[in-house]
């Protein structure tokens, strides 16, 4: 007789049962010193023997259980797994051979056990099955803690303010985190598909790998602090800091790493700094300039006044047809042209006075531009005209501030030859601190070597005789009289573009203006 089946004798305790099996004893003690729980059912569902481990798991004596039935052991909590075994009898009848697996959980004086219930249909006997009850607690408080950790990392990673990448030897990504999908443009299901070497320019990856391998950049497996250039998905490039190294494994490489932080802030911080720099040293060249100009103009003035007073005299006593006449007539021509120079070396040593008041810039560009764009120079430039609806005034004097656009916009639309396309903006900046306008043209831009000499007195690309060269230092001193600031960037590709910066009216000011 099949020791099993033996057990389906009903109403024998252990002891007989022990003896009935005979030469099976031996896998009676191997039942009962198992770990694992194991629950003989009949077809009833009602328990024709548990061993130990199972008795204890269900929470019942050993011995005790034997009669019982298996939903009432299971408990409500676990009805869903003897659902599963009286569904699987219902639709495949005994199902001999086949197995079937379920959690089940069970709370012990607060304690809480993880079962894998393991339902096994003997294929040789069709009078009953098993249920083996395995404890995998431990394993699942473990994968857990795993997958906590797991979580805790992945945050970890994801709320990096650096972009952190990982990939194979293979090239083939293993780790994108948020950072750097914001960095790059790419998305999940880009990096699919992505190899590691896209990121960069050719041969960049490569030689990222052998300085990582060398023993010169940071120690072996590792690279530090080393300035290149990624590529976006659109293909321009990123600068970035990089930071990496290969991961091993019982000293073999299976992985590389890098982090990558965005310098594109950083280099633009520095280049308003430079800039910065830059306009203090024109500062203080200005001033000492403006100085001298003032008292340049004032000692030329008098005495130019005399020659243009005198020629016009002689003009007069000598008359039109004289043979002197043209040559009278130039001497007060070069004289109104050496006034007009004094009245601008005037004007950018401040010796003007004039009165301060909130100012709309967008009423000030709109009337430069009403007063400009009828002029041939204009005809066939294009104007677009971007204006924030929404722009605070700025403390300052219009009729100033339209000679500083002016000056631009006319400087723009000669070194575009009277044709190409002028960019005007208004906009607010610095959480609407700042009013910024910015003046672009489509012309050939300016040399680098001459960026730094623009607001210079005098200097001009123009022709002798076509610009005094006063204009863009002017235009400087105004603005600074403003307490704003002007920038300038050249391109051949992008042409030249003046950014102008103002402080808005304050409050206080702007109550001080009204009387209040």
């Amino acid at each position: 007789m099949n020791s099993l089946a033996l057990l389906s004798t009903a109403n024998r305790d252990a002891g007989s049962l022990v003896r009935d099996l005979g030469p099976y004893h031996y896998l009676h003690t191997i039942l009962e010193e198992t770990p694992n729980g194991v629950i003989v059912v009949g077809h009833d569902h009602l328990v024709i023997h548990a061993n130990p481990a199972a008795s204890r798991f269900l929470g019942v004596s050993y011995g005790k259980i034997d009669g019982e039935g298996l939903r009432t052991l299971l408990g409500e909590d676990n009805g869903d797994f003897f659902l599963l075994i009286r569904d699987h009898f219902e639709q495949r009848g005994k199902a001999n051979g086949e197995k079937l697996r379920h959690e089940i959980e069970f709370i012990r004086n607060g304690e809480r056990t993880i079962l894998s219930g393991v339902v096994v249909f003997p294929p040789a006997d069709t009078s009953y099955y098993l249920v083996y009850l395995i404890d995998i607690t431990q394993q699942k408080n473990l994968e857990g803690e795993l997958r906590r950790r797991n979580a805790f990392f992945h945050n970890l990673i994801d709320s990096s303010v650096d972009s952190i990448i990982a990939s194979d030897m293979k090239g083939r990504i293993m780790l994108f985190n948020q950072e750097a999908q914001s960095l790059l443009g790419y998305n999940n299901e880009d990096i699919k598909s992505l190899h590691v070497t896209q990121l960069y320019n050719e041969g960049v990856a490569y030689e990222l790998i052998k300085r990582m391998r060398s023993s010169h950049f940071g120690g072996n497996g590792k690279l530090l602090r080393h300035k290149l250039n990624v590529k976006h998905k659109d293909g321009h490039d990123i600068p970035v800091s990089f930071s990496g190294g290969i991961i091993y494994d019982r000293g073999q490489e299976i992985a590389t790493f890098g982090l990558f932080t965005d310098l594109r802030a950083m280099q633009q911080i520095e280049e308003d700094l430079e800039q910065s720099h830059r306009m203090l040293l024109q500062s203080e060249k200005m001033a000492g300039l403006g100085r001298l100009a003032a008292g340049v103009a004032h000692e030329i003035n008098n005495p130019m006044s005399g020659i243009m007073l005198y020629a016009n005299l002689v003009q007069e006593e000598l008359g039109a047809d004289h043979p002197l006449a043209s040559d009278l007539q130039t001497i007060i021509h070069e004289a109104e042209r050496c006034k007009v120079i004094v009245a601008d070396l005037l004007e950018f040593s401040h010796q003007t006075t004039y009165e301060m008041e909130p100012v709309n810039l967008n009423e000030v560009i709109v009337k430069t531009l009403t007063i400009l764009q009828h002029q041939p120079l204009f005809q066939n430039v294009q104007i677009i005209r971007e204006l924030s609806p929404d722009l605070p005034p700025i403390y300052g004097n219009a009729i100033r501030l339209n000679q500083v656009v002016m000056n631009i916009v006319v400087n723009a639309a000669q070194a575009m030859d009277g044709k190409g396309r002028l960019h005007i903006t208004s906009r607010t900046r610095a959480n609407q601190d700042i009013n910024e306008i910015t003046i672009q043209d489509s012309g050939p831009g300016i040399d680098s070597g001459l960026l730094e000499k623009i607001f210079d007195p005098f200097f001009t690309t123009k022709a002798a005789g076509e610009g005094t060269g006063l204009g863009l230092s002017v235009s400087y001193a105004i603005v600074k009289e403003h307490k704003g600031s002007i920038r300038v960037t050249s391109s051949p590709e992008t042409g030249t573009t003046f950014t102008l910066r103002f402080p808005v009216v304050m409050e206080t000011l702007t109550g001080e203006n009204h009387g209040e």
